[in-house]
């Protein structure tokens, strides 16, 4: 139990480290690409190329953080007008597989985005960077979403079993 909290806390250092990065070096990218373009006359080529990267790992990562904390999106009319409790949770967990469901399913398209990807050998144009970099995030993101979203669905079906007993 201790090594599975240890891996998951870690985990979540990694996925924050990357938003937190990603959203500095963004930040930073463009206001220094601005400042040398506008200011100096200066156009660093290739900037857009490290941007779109830091982007993709940026959002991923940020999404699968907010899925863990349960801070995704979702829309929950239903919930809030149901008084019943049987119902709500029922609704609730098939919900949850749905979401469980169709994020397994992005993984799996993500897993083939990649390998695809690294077939190809696409190659941003200035700098060269291999695409799969980029793509990478789309596969990372969704199988962590995933795992996260999965547990949610055992924690509901749980909470239904004891709510019924």
């Amino acid at each position: 139990m201790l090594l599975k909290n240890n891996i998951s806390k870690a985990s979540l250092n990694i996925q924050k480290s990357i938003a937190i990065a990603g959203s500095v070096f963004i930040v930073l990218g463009v206001s220094c690409g601005a400042f040398f373009r506008y200011v100096l006359g200066i156009s660093f080529h290739g900037l857009e190329e490290l941007l779109v990267i830091a982007s993709f790992w940026l959002y991923f990562s940020g999404a699968s953080y907010a899925s863990y904390k349960n801070k995704h999106i979702r829309a929950e009319v239903f919930s809030i007008y149901c008084t019943q409790p049987t119902l709500r949770h029922l609704v609730a967990i098939f919900a949850s597989l749905i979401t469980t469901s169709l994020s397994i399913l992005y993984s799996f398209w993500g897993w083939e985005f990649l390998i695809w990807s690294i077939d190809a050998g696409g190659q941003t144009t200035r700098l060269q960077i291999p695409l799969a970099i980029g793509h990478s995030a789309v596969f990372f993101g969704f199988s962590l979403m995933s795992c996260y979203f999965l547990l949610e669905l055992l924690q509901k079906a749980k909470e239904f079993y004891y709510l019924k007993k």
